[in-house]
């Protein structure tokens, strides 16, 4: 089993969502909760006048903020619990003794954290913004206003100069280390990836600065960011091999898992 096959992949992918299933249905039922609470809150829910299409429209546009962000850091802490199954002992064994090869069950855990929760989470958007308007069409006599349908490219376009590319790349920089420091800590992952991420970034910021003024004050040059192609290119670059370094090395740590004692030594 050195080769990779689609087939067998499938299948320890369809193995792993049984095994998490009751966290998904957790997953869906909160969040669902979660976003028909906050949508009500904004929609007046107590005051029961007969208001307009656009009037509801205007009420729950405040709610599109903070979804947003609710699920941008879901989507974040989700990715840290790529390995949330294996608490155990025994869950562990299980996992290394899957007749399948590691990259095969490396890529279905990152198939399950970044797709198919959030699929769940998208899913439950859904479903409150079809029972938040069903019940504003009671309480305010057929005024309703879609979430959904008022947040086009609800995650991608947004606001801001950035492009929709970079997005993208900035998304997948983030599940690369989220999905990287789920491998390397086990408990309160989100968090310590997160103060790590932190802490990377602080030191790469305070690098860059000191040598940009070691050159500027001891030399004849001037350190500047050009806006050119060429730039753009290296940038890209440089931030697609952070990311493939990211996932490589989760995936190294995931084929040094061991079993060691009732412990689970990654390194």
């Amino acid at each position: 089993m050195k080769k990779f096959d689609l087939n067998r992949f499938g299948k320890v992918t369809g193995r792993l969502i049984l095994v998490r299933r009751r966290s998904l249905s957790n997953t869906f039922l909160g969040f669902a909760i979660t976003f028909f609470i906050i949508v009500m809150l904004d929609s007046q829910p107590f005051n029961w006048t007969a208001l307009s299409h656009d009037d509801m429209a205007w009420r729950i546009a405040g709610a599109q903020g903070l979804i947003k962000a609710i699920c941008l850091v879901a989507f974040f802490v989700i990715a840290t619990m790529v390995i949330k199954d294996l608490s155990t002992r025994q869950a562990r064994i299980s996992e290394m003794m899957l007749p399948a090869t590691n990259l095969e069950k490396f890529l279905a855990r990152i198939l399950l954290v970044t797709l198919v929760f959030p699929a769940a989470i998208l899913a439950a958007l859904l479903a409150a913004d079809c029972a938040q308007q069903l019940l504003n069409m009671l309480i305010h006599h057929g005024g309703r206003a879609s979430l959904i349908g008022m947040m086009p490219g609800f995650f991608l376009t947004g606001t801001g100069p950035s492009p929709l590319w970079a997005k993208l790349e900035g998304m997948l920089l983030f599940n690369a280390f989220a999905i990287l420091g789920g491998m390397l800590f086990r408990k309160s992952a989100w968090l310590k990836t997160l103060a790590a991420m932190t802490l990377i970034g602080i030191l790469a910021v305070a690098g860059i600065t000191l040598a940009a003024y070691l050159i500027q004050a001891n030399t004849d040059y001037v350190v500047y960011l050009p806006d050119s192609p060429r730039y753009i290119l290296l940038s890209n670059i440089i931030c697609g091999a952070i990311i493939l370094l990211a996932y490589w090395g989760a995936y190294r740590l995931y084929t040094r898992m061991q079993v060691i004692n009732n412990r689970w030594i990654n390194i």
